[in-house]
C-alpha cells in the first residue's frame, strides 16, 4: 500500500514537472516567435522608410533582415521584388515574382508588378496581359488608389501598342469607376478621348461633368472642344465664351474663340446660310488659299496650272451660284497639295484648314 501511495506520488510529481516544464517551454516559444515577429516588422518598417526616401540600396538589406525571421511573408516578399524592380535588378525580381504570382494568381497587386517588369523587360504583350489581369483581380480595400494607378498605366500601354479600341474601352472602364469627387482626372479621361477621336465617348463626359459642376471652367472648355470637334460651331462659342466668364486668363479659350468665330465668318458650308452668302464664303475662302500659297516657289507645272485656274475662277466678272461648289473644290485640291510646292514652309492655317476638313468630310 505503502509501496502503491509512493508510485503515485512520484508520478503526479514527474506529471507536474513535465506540464511546468511544458508551459515554462511554451511560454519561452512565444516569447522568442514575438520576439521574431517585431524584429521582422522593425527591419520592413525601417525598408519602407528608405525606399521612400529613394535609397533603394539600403532598403533592400532592410527587406532581407525581414524575410530571415518571417520568410514566408507575402507582404516582406512583395516589397523586396518591386524595390528590386525599382533598382533595375530585374533578374532578381523575376525569380521572386514568379514564385509569388504562382503562389496567389489572383493578387493584383503582384500581377501588377509582373506587368511592370514585363515592360522594363520590353515585352509589350506580356506586360498588357499582366497589366490586365493586375487590374481586374483581387486588391486589398486599403489598396484602391495604386489600382487606379495601375489602370492609367494599362491605358497608357494600349495606346502605346497601337490598341485603339482597347485604349478606349480603358479610359471608359477607368471612368466608371472614377469616386464621383475626382472630376479632374475625369476631366483627363474626356480629353484623352477627344484627343482619339472617340468624339461620342468625350462629349458624354464632359456633358455628365458640366452637369455636375457647372462652374467648372476645364468642364465646360472640353465641352467647348467637343462642339468644336463636331462642327457645332455656334455652340463651340457659346462655350468658349461661358469658359472666358469663369476664367478670363484663360489663353487657350481666348485663341480657340478666335478661332472658331474666324471659322463661323469664313465656312460656306455652314448650315442656315443664303446661296449669296455661301458664294461669297467660297469666293473668300479660295482667295484666302491662293493668298497662303502665294509664297511657295517649287510649285510643278501641273499644281501652278491649277493656282492660275484658280485664279481665273476667282476674278472671273460674274459668277452663279453654282462657282460656289467649283470654288470649294480647288479650294481643297490647293490645300491638300501645299506640302509639295511649299515643302517645310507650308502654312497651317488653322481656320482654312477646319473649314476644308469639315467640307472635305460631307
Amino acid at each position: 500500500m505503502r509501496f502503491g501511495q509512493s508510485t503515485l506520488r512520484a508520478t503526479l510529481t514527474v506529471c507536474g514537472t513535465l506540464l511546468v516544464t511544458f508551459v515554462v517551454t511554451g511560454f519561452a516559444s512565444s516569447a522568442f516567435h514575438r520576439e521574431r515577429e517585431k524584429l521582422g516588422i522593425a527591419h520592413y518598417d525601417a525598408g519602407k522608410s528608405l525606399e521612400q526616401k529613394g535609397e533603394l540600396d539600403p532598403a533592400l538589406d532592410e527587406y532581407r533582415k525581414a524575410l530571415l525571421f518571417a520568410p514566408n511573408n507575402t507582404d516582406y516578399r512583395l516589397s523586396l521584388a518591386k524595390a528590386l524592380l525599382e533598382a533595375g535588378r530585374l533578374n532578381e525580381a523575376q525569380s521572386h515574382l514568379e514564385a509569388l504570382v504562382q503562389e496567389d494568381p489572383t493578387s493584383g497587386p503582384i500581377n501588377l508588378l509582373v506587368g511592370r517588369l514585363a515592360f522594363r523587360q520590353h515585352d509589350l504583350r506580356r506586360a498588357i496581359e499582366y497589366y490586365q489581369r493586375g487590374v481586374y483581380e483581387y486588391w486589398p480595400e486599403s489598396e484602391l488608389a495604386e489600382r487606379r494607378q495601375a489602370r492609367w498605366e494599362l491605358a497608357n500601354l494600349l495606346h502605346e501598342s497601337g490598341d485603339r479600341n482597347g485604349f478606349i474601352g480603358e479610359l471608359m472602364q477607368l471612368y466608371t469607376n472614377l469616386p464621383s469627387s475626382a472630376i479632374a482626372e475625369k476631366l483627363k479621361v474626356g480629353s484623352l478621348l477627344l484627343s482619339n477621336g472617340a468624339i461620342s465617348e468625350a462629349s458624354r463626359i464632359f456633358q455628365e461633368q458640366a452637369r455636375v459642376a457647372p462652374q467648372n471652367a476645364d468642364a465646360r472648355a472640353g465641352l467647348a472642344q467637343v462642339h468644336f470637334a463636331m462642327g457645332e460651331y455656334v455652340s463651340a462659342r457659346h462655350e468658349f465664351q461661358r469658359v472666358l466668364r469663369l476664367d478670363p486668363k484663360n489663353a487657350e479659350a481666348a485663341q480657340m474663340l478666335a478661332l472658331t468665330n474666324e471659322v463661323i465668318d469664313l465656312d460656306p458650308a455652314l448650315p442656315s446660310i443664303t446661296a449669296s452668302e455661301q458664294l461669297r464664303r467660297s469666293r473668300n475662302l479660295l482667295e484666302r488659299v491662293l493668298k497662303e500659297l502665294s509664297s511657295c516657289t517649287n510649285a510643278s507645272p501641273a499644281f501652278a496650272q491649277r493656282v492660275s485656274d484658280a485664279g481665273k475662277l476667282v476674278s472671273a466678272p460674274k459668277h452663279s451660284e453654282d462657282d460656289a461648289v467649283s470654288m470649294q473644290s480647288a479650294a481643297m485640291q490647293l490645300w491638300s497639295g501645299r506640302d509639295g510646292p511649299c515643302g517645310k514652309t507650308a502654312p497651317q492655317d488653322k481656320a482654312i484648314d477646319t473649314v476644308l476638313t469639315r467640307i472635305g468630310h460631307e
